[in-house]
């Protein structure tokens, strides 16, 4: 029971001592306030349109590759053989980290707007850590799903 009351006081705490800007006070106060909120707006529309493109980039290796199925079948004569589903993978692993990263930029968009509306400085890593993951991660499985076709 102590320790949650503990957390308790430090959170009632820190939000009596983080007070909101006095926005009406000045028009300098005002005007920077309004470029803090449109900075977030915009850092969310970009990890939307990095998701979207993620998106697209997971349509892109599946229609590739059925293009390649066809293109092969094609030039020796036969009916296209699967030569497993390595690509469906890989563009599932992109549509699902596409729809991870617009579930966490929603979160850091709500949550970066309570911090400048509460007047607090708090940043955080981890969204941009999830892209580096995410790209490295996709690369890493394309270029193993591409050594995979070779041995």
């Amino acid at each position: 029971m102590g320790l949650f009351k503990d957390v308790m006081v430090r959170m009632n705490r820190r939000e009596t001592e983080s007070k909101p800007p006095a926005v009406m006070d000045d028009d300098r106060i005002f005007l920077a306030w309004q470029r803090t909120h449109m900075a977030n707006e915009r850092t969310f529309l970009s990890w939307s349109r990095t998701s979207i493109s993620l998106l697209a980039f997971g349509f892109v290796i599946e229609k590739f590759e059925i293009f390649l199925r066809h293109l092969v079948a094609f030039e020796e004569g036969t009916v296209a053989q699967n030569h497993g589903n390595s690509a469906m993978y890989l563009s599932l692993l992109c549509f699902v980290l596409a729809g991870f990263m617009i579930v966490v930029s929603g979160m850091r968009f709500i949550l970066a707007r309570r911090h400048i509306n509460r007047g607090e400085a708090v940043f955080s890593a981890v969204p941009d850590l999830l892209v580096v993951v995410s790209v490295a991660v996709i690369i890493g499985l394309a270029f193993m799903l591409g050594l995979q076709r070779y041995i």
